[in-house]
């Protein structure tokens, strides 16, 4: 698979991501967060994710499946990326503030930590133990911004 591929599967992923995060700050602020959510914020990010979803099932037809084990430790990689700059991102937050309190900026960065999280634990459960070796190699590796 070419570099161009790669990083395209990888945008597409985290614009996945990114909407995923956008709607459950919606639900949140809906539910517990006592701060008014437009419908149109509510349609927009819904319809963001649906793009998003159709753009990935793209990629994934495109593809084929012999390049979804490099592509799988290529975001696991993104991700491991992305969590390591989670104390900058949160700065003070702690999770003993209640939702109602955090700023909205501050809500988005948790969110999106979490399903962080979430995801790379859902792709390390997934791995063969090809990609698992693949994957802890890369990680001994001198570090390098997969972002």
């Amino acid at each position: 698979m070419s570099t161009n591929h790669m990083n395209y599967a990888l945008t597409v992923l985290q614009q996945c991501a990114y909407a995923r995060v956008l709607c459950e700050v919606n639900r949140l602020r809906i539910q517990n967060y006592r701060q008014p959510v437009s419908a149109g914020e509510v349609t927009s990010a819904a319809l963001r994710l649906q793009a998003c979803s159709d753009r990935w099932k793209d990629v994934q037809r495109k593809l084929g499946s012999q390049y979804f084990p490099a592509l799988r430790v290529a975001r696991a990689l993104q991700l491991q990326a992305m969590l390591e700059s989670a104390p900058a991102r949160l700065g003070d937050w702690s999770d003993a503030c209640p939702i109602h309190r955090m700023p909205p900026s501050q809500l988005l960065e948790w969110v999106a930590y979490d399903l962080e999280r979430l995801e790379l634990a859902g792709l390390e459960d997934a791995m063969d133990p090809e990609e698992a070796a693949m994957y802890v190699h890369a990680l001994d590796e001198a570090p390098v911004n997969y972002l």
